[in-house]
């Protein structure tokens, strides 16, 4: 028999990740997975993260700046990534 219950913890740890990347870099803002999905793609104030952008923006210790200003570059290049998250930080 599967236990699911590491699912439903897994669920319960990426909503606190969730929670604690839109505190920090959003402050109290309205936001939602996308198709109800736990741990696909978030969308708040018109940003949109999967769940590996919100690890790798923590991991690295991107400041508020750069989170948007690497979004914002993502967005002028039609969200083709000319970088990962963990090389950017490192090029600017």
């Amino acid at each position: 028999m599967i236990d699911t219950s590491i699912v439903f913890d897994w669920e319960q740890y990426t909503q606190r990740l969730t929670q604690f990347f839109i505190l920090f870099y959003f402050g109290e803002a309205d936001w939602y997975w996308i198709g109800d999905e736990i741990g696909g793609t978030i969308e708040v104030n018109d940003y949109f993260f999967d769940t590996n952008d919100m690890v790798n923006f923590i991991r690295y210790k991107y400041s508020k700046k750069k989170m948007f200003a690497y979004m914002d570059e993502l967005a002028e290049n039609n969200f083709e990534r000319k970088s990962s998250i963990k090389n950017w930080i490192k090029l600017k």
